[in-house]
């Protein structure tokens, strides 16, 4: 059944054009959507790869400074999707869009914590998006997620941190070697 959907859905590759076009919209509510579409069209890797020749990257990039909670919760989500396709996760940080998703980890919203560490988890598999997170202050909201009772959230929490600290030991021997 989700094979058949993937694919009438690439049949309208046309439609994934629009879809990302559609975050150039003025509309939080209409933005919000988009990114929900666009977090579910991404675990389709031919899928992904058709809105990523579209744009979606730098797009949803320039999104990240929002202070809508609900367009953060489905924006990280979309992110963390599109981070699984070629150089996407790299690109995400060239597009600077790390450091802004760090002060998503301030909202109240237990929904934007959770698919926002599953973002900064997906990006933090890029060593210069390690960097980014830990000069913007990822590590102590971080710790605190793990925890949390939500399993999903304290598994993306620890797999950001450890990608970070990793990173951290991997120059510690570097500059001692």
């Amino acid at each position: 059944m989700r094979r058949m959907q993937e694919e009438m859905v690439r049949s309208f590759v046309g439609g994934l054009e629009l879809i990302v076009s559609l975050l150039k919209s003025e509309e939080q509510e209409v933005l919000a959507s988009v990114c929900a579409a666009i977090a579910n069209i991404a675990k389709d890797e031919e899928n992904l790869a058709v809105i990523t020749d579209h744009g979606v990257v730098p797009m949803l990039a320039k999104l990240t400074n929002t202070t809508d909670d609900k367009l953060r919760r489905h924006l990280a989500e979309a992110i963390a999707r599109c981070c699984s396709w070629g150089n996407n996760r790299v690109s995400f940080g060239n597009e600077r869009a790390v450091a802004p998703l760090v002060h998503y980890l301030k909202s109240k919203d237990k929904h934007v914590h959770r698919s926002t560490a599953r973002a900064l988890f997906q990006l933090s598999k890029d060593p210069d998006n390690c960097i980014t997170m830990h000069e913007a202050g990822v590590v102590k909201p971080l710790m605190e997620m793990v925890g949390s009772e939500d399993t999903v959230l304290q598994e993306a929490a620890a797999g950001c941190i450890s990608n970070i600290r990793r990173l951290a030991l991997a120059n510690e021997k570097a500059k001692y070697s």
